[in-house]
């Protein structure tokens, strides 16, 4: 699977395009895609169950994240849940700070997937942020969205 995401990335089109990759459990689509070098830089990363799940799956799919994805920015954090809608929206548990400015990152989990976006705020307004990461950081973590949308046993 890492070797299919790398060298998708190295084929990639000109700058701010669409990527998407079929993954074992789902597919990757990221939103005006740059690849560098050494980096990549988008504006969201949406990840598709190939299968509708109930709340208490997605809810297992977020936990599953939040355990995984220490490698970002901030670390994450469950921060509500909606079962009448099946949502779950998972932030960093410490936004960044810059002066005034905020930037964070905002993970929505439901039934049919996973969308990931980072913001910055300054007073009121909030506002989309790129999202930076390392070509292996990205790689990584296409394969831990896949990861945690695979079926687990309940313990």
């Amino acid at each position: 699977m890492t070797q299919d995401i790398r060298q998708r990335l190295d084929n990639h089109p000109a700058p701010n395009r669409k990527f998407e990759t079929a993954l074992n459990q789902g597919k990757v689509t990221a939103t005006d895609l740059t690849v560098e070098k050494v980096g990549v830089s988008t504006r969201q990363i949406d990840y598709r169950f190939n299968e509708a799940k109930s709340h208490e799956a997605a809810s297992d799919v977020a936990e599953n994240l939040v355990r995984r994805v220490d490698y970002l920015l901030e670390p994450l954090a469950i921060i509500e849940q909606d079962p009448s809608e099946s949502k779950i929206q998972i932030r960093s548990q410490k936004p960044s700070t810059d002066g005034a400015t905020r930037r964070y990152y905002e993970v929505n989990v439901d039934g049919q997937g996973v969308s990931i976006e980072r913001y910055h705020t300054a007073g009121k307004s909030r506002e989309n942020d790129d999202i930076n990461l390392t070509r292996e950081s990205f790689e990584r973590l296409c394969r831990d969205l896949d990861e945690a949308a695979a079926p687990h046993p309940r313990k």
